[in-house]
């Protein structure tokens, strides 16, 4: 080992909190001397601690680096998101308090309740994604993917609209590609994130595009929020199956509004000019791409898409 790898090697041992004697014998047996065992060496006790030297037959041997300072690093990583929680927290504290409902329109208080909820989930965090937004895709990914590897489950809700958004769509699918379950709606009525049954932020826009954002941490609210959530969530659209959707409709949107109508296969078979066996097995693929098991669920699906017109939207349509 040359001067320059002692010299790197101790200051980056230096720099994880090894002591100078712990960091002298481990690059010692680095080095190949033999050291036997000794119960009453601190060095050699901090160094079994931190995981970079074992003791065999008497004699001590180094563990491999590589591994030990990875999970040195690992170590320093939750003290410092740890720490980063416990400051975000006290900074809310100073601000105002923590009231169990509590809206803002300071963009700096409301990034740090934003920071604030990714870094607390420990179990779930879900979200209905949409304008307002309060930092860059960048950011919000980076600290999303923290978070799934702490192991904290993420879900999601997108609108439809975003598939038809080239950069959105990006953010969304390197999303998923990190461990993000999604699903699609047609419309979303807010943003809001979940913080496991703990926290919720609710994000909207003012008169003058102007982030309000409210934070709740009174179970019971949250848990209706949670409900929500839920109840979107059964309906909504897979990612897979909402891509395949929107490349079926302009294929379909005859038969679909055809169903809407209430017309029988043969009904449509004849306006269509279609066999009715053909009609048959394209209800079939629109069932299987809709997850519907009926005729009424694959109308339903069709209106949270978008493909049929809500009831009040109905007298709108030529």
């Amino acid at each position: 080992m040359s001067d320059s790898e002692v010299g790197a090697a101790h200051r980056l041992l230096a720099g994880l909190g090894i002591s100078d004697a712990a960091e002298s014998l481990y690059l010692s047996l680095l080095d190949g001397e033999l050291h036997a065992a000794d119960a009453e060496d601190p060095a050699l006790s901090e160094l079994i601690e931190a995981d970079l030297a074992a003791v065999a037959d008497g004699v001590v041997n180094p563990r491999s680096a590589a591994r030990a300072l990875r999970d040195l690093e690992k170590r320093y990583r939750e003290d410092a998101r740890r720490a980063e929680t416990a400051a975000l927290e006290l900074d809310l504290l100073e601000q105002g308090g923590r009231h169990p409902v509590e809206t803002t329109r300071s963009p700096q208080r409301a990034i740090a309740m934003f920071n604030q909820l990714f870094a607390t989930a420990r179990a779930e965090f879900r979200g209905m994604d949409r304008a307002p937004y309060l930092t860059s895709s960048g950011k919000q990914a980076s600290m999303q993917a923290e978070s799934l590897r702490r192991g904290v489950r993420h879900r999601a809700l997108y609108e439809m609209a975003s598939l038809h958004e080239p950069a959105y769509f990006r953010v969304v699918a390197e999303s998923i590609r990190q461990g993000e379950q999604a699903r699609f709606v047609d419309r979303l009525p807010f943003r809001m994130l979940l913080a496991d049954e703990t926290t919720a932020l609710i994000l909207r826009s003012d008169a003058d595009d102007g982030v309000v954002a409210t934070r709740i941490t009174d179970t019971e609210v949250v848990a209706t929020f949670g409900a929500l959530f839920e109840q979107l969530w059964r309906t909504a659209v897979p990612m897979p199956r909402a891509l395949s959707a929107e490349e079926a409709l302009p294929h379909n949107r005859e038969l679909v509004w055809a169903l809407a109508s209430g017309m029988t296969d043969e009904a449509i078979a004849r306006q269509t000019g279609m066999s009715l066996r053909t009609v048959a097995r394209r209800i079939a693929e629109l069932n299987r791409l809709l997850g519907a098991q009926s005729r009424f669920q694959l109308g339903m699906q069709a209106v949270r898409l978008g493909w049929l017109p809500q009831a009040d939207d109905a007298s709108d349509v030529p």
